[in-house]
């Protein structure tokens, strides 16, 4: 059974290798073949494609991702593999799961160290590794939440 830090190396590794794969909202990240990569994906897809690969089960939606693994309290404690939940301006919300908080997530991304992230994001039409500073100046980017789930 992989260590911590092999689950969280695949995961990196996965992700980074579907950097460009296209985004399409709503889109189920499965592949037809092993070890073949999916056709497109979103956001949330994405996310659970790359854990899934590394043998961790999370939920299809964001927001269900968002209520899974331990949540780090100060942004300088993130650590590659942390997941970013974001506000956002699409995604599926269910508030009762925030314990009476209101928590808008619409968007989640992986943390990959240096200040830099990976995600699926509509408006650069493909997976993309980003500057998460630059991210954020964003206003429809606001961080709410951050997780680790390994």
């Amino acid at each position: 059974m992989p260590n911590r830090k092999e689950k969280i190396e695949k995961i990196m590794n996965t992700a980074i290798g579907l950097l460009g794969t296209p985004y399409q909202y709503g889109a189920y990240a499965t592949a037809d073949k092993q070890n073949s990569k999916p056709e497109s994906v979103d956001c949330s897809s994405f996310i659970q494609y790359v854990c899934k690969q590394a043998g961790v089960n999370l939920p299809r939606s964001s927001v269900l991702q968002a209520a899974r693994g331990r949540a780090i309290t100060r942004a300088k404690d993130l650590q590659a593999g942390d997941l970013i939940f974001f506000e956002g301006i699409q995604g599926h919300y269910a508030h009762k799961l925030f314990h009476g908080k209101k928590v808008y997530i619409g968007h989640v991304a992986i943390y990959i160290g240096n200040n830099e992230i990976i995600h699926a994001r509509a408006s650069l039409k493909r997976v993309a590794k980003q500057k998460l500073a630059s991210l954020t100046k964003n206003p429809y980017f606001k961080i709410k939440l951050i997780k680790r789930i390994v």
